[in-house]
């Protein structure tokens, strides 16, 4: 862990160690294990050093803070000072690594949910996606068994097991009481089996819930000897969820009447989410600037945005919610108008101030919906020189300087609602006349041909840099019209976003 913070830490600790030197030492370094970790400068010896501070990892004593000199004078008490927050940088390492590792675990299940929403996402038939999901639920949760059991208004209720019936309907009757009863998310309980005589097993079982009715269960079961962890407990929670959310989907769809109003809803969301874009982007003087989008067929997420400041500063913002439907365009507006609003909240409000202040304030249903938004926020100020930018996880975001090739602006922070603070920083970018920036949504990069190709970065990047020269209408013209013909005529799958914005030359 201490290596860990030397690497991470190492501007810091080269500043420590230069204001040490210049006061007089003639070494400083961190000496642990019986040798020195890191010393200034790099013949510098720390071994016979008078002057020593404690490292520690909580009450532990891990290393030492060492400076070798004479006539320092009193200064134990700013060594100590220093050693302190090196101490200090430990249990945030600690912290910032359990986060990594923990948004890892949540990528590797997002991806096994997005395959497990694609295998049965065509499934008409509810025993057989059902009998999927319990397959799936074993796998994902690494159990040994699973099942689902309905209990339909109008039917018998029946149970889909997986891989075959362990339980029988009077074995798992008294918990399904009392988990309905008792009205616990949950219930974690050990269940002996009279299909398996003398056969036990630990049984997590969840109500799904449709339309307000618990009108499912569905249960997991481990060895005896295994306990639930809540990774599984989540896990499992989430699939009900979506099994839930299945189920609903089929009711409905077996509905004409249902799914006429589902359609109708759907159409007004769109309706909704197209009159929250511009009408036009904004006359700015030395600026040429076109902005559009072409939806797909379903309700997306994708928006942009031009917030204009008293005097001459002006904003742009392009996002992307993750998914689509009506979750996707509730968030949409959410974030459009909290961005609108924290930008004019404060006159000295930075891109990286309205990111993190929005970021905040959704973290929380983002993370219920299991969704995330992409974002690129750019700050003009007409009076100041520059391009002040932020970028949480959005791309494609294309800078093409006058005199230079087109590049990919990397994010330098993961997407609004991944994390509970963001990390895009502001980026000061020395904007001339001529430059040009291109900001899409992956509606653009991620368009297929008949051969299940990507129209993807490399060619984006190659067209821009081709039509820097041109107007910003032109240029979204050509683009529009490229992915369209590399498309040749298969659907689009999601919006396809566009804003341009150039510099003009003196």
């Amino acid at each position: 862990m201490l290596d860990a913070i030397v690497r991470q830490y190492r501007p810091q600790l080269n500043a420590l160690a230069h204001a040490w030197l210049d006061s007089g030492a003639r070494a400083f370094g961190i000496y642990a294990g019986g040798e020195a970790l890191v010393v200034w400068p790099e013949n510098g010896d720390i071994r016979d050093a008078r002057l020593r501070a404690p490292i520690k990892s909580g009450i532990e004593v891990i290393a030492e803070l060492r400076v070798a000199g004479d006539n320092l004078g009193n200064i134990e008490a700013h060594l100590e000072a220093d050693a302190g927050f090196i101490s200090s940088l430990l249990p945030l390492e600690r912290e910032l690594n359990s986060i990594a590792t923990e948004l890892i675990d949540t990528r590797d299940q997002l991806v096994a949910l997005y395959q497990l929403t694609q295998a049965t996402r065509n499934s008409l038939d509810i025993q057989r996606s059902l009998e999927h999901l319990a397959m799936q639920a074993a796998m994902m949760a690494k159990a040994e068994g699973a099942f689902f059991y309905l209990r339909p208004a109008d039917q018998e209720p029946w149970a889909v097991h997986y891989p075959e019936p362990n339980l029988s309907e009077e074995d798992i009757q008294p918990y399904l009481r009392e988990l309905v009863e008792s009205k616990l998310p949950y219930l974690s309980t050990g269940v002996v089996s009279s299909q398996v005589p003398g056969k036990a097993w630990q049984m997590l079982l969840l109500p799904i819930n449709v339309r307000g009715i618990v009108l499912a269960l569905i249960g997991v079961l481990h060895r005896a000897d295994r306990d639930f962890m809540s990774p599984e407990i989540k896990l499992v929670q989430a699939i009900g969820e979506y099994a839930g959310a299945h189920i609903e989907n089929l009711l409905l769809f077996k509905s004409n009447m249902e799914l006429t109003r589902l359609q109708t809803e759907m159409e007004l969301a769109r309706r909704v989410q197209v009159s929250l874009l511009p009408k036009s982007p904004p006359s700015i003087p030395g600026l040429d600037i076109w902005a559009g989008s072409q939806p797909a067929s379903q309700v997306g997420g994708d928006f942009y945005d031009f917030i204009s400041r008293p005097g001459d500063a002006v904003s742009f913002v392009v996002g992307d919610i993750s998914g689509k439907g009506m979750p996707a365009a509730l968030l949409m507006s959410m974030t459009r108008t909290l961005i609108r609003t924290e930008t004019n909240a404060l006159s000295t409000s930075t891109p990286e101030m309205v990111l993190r202040r929005t970021n905040a304030e959704l973290y929380n249903d983002f993370t219920e919906l299991v969704m995330f938004s992409t974002v690129f926020m750019a700050q003009y100020d007409q009076s100041k020189p520059g391009l002040v930018y932020a970028n949480a996880g959005h791309s494609p975001v294309i800078y093409c300087p006058r005199q230079g090739r087109a590049r990919l602006m990397k994010a330098d922070g993961v997407p609004i609602g991944i994390l509970p603070m963001t990390q895009s920083r502001d980026h000061c970018l020395n904007w001339e006349p001529g430059d040009l920036f291109v900001i899409g949504t992956d509606g653009l990069t991620e368009a297929r041909n008949s051969k299940n190709q990507s129209f993807g970065y490399q060619r984006l990047i190659s067209l821009v840099e081709e039509l820097s020269s041109q107007p910003a209408e032109e240029i979204a013209r050509q683009v529009y019209q490229q992915v369209r013909d590399f498309s040749g005529g298969l659907s689009q799958q999601d919006d396809q976003t566009l804003v341009i914005i150039k510099r003009l030359p003196l």
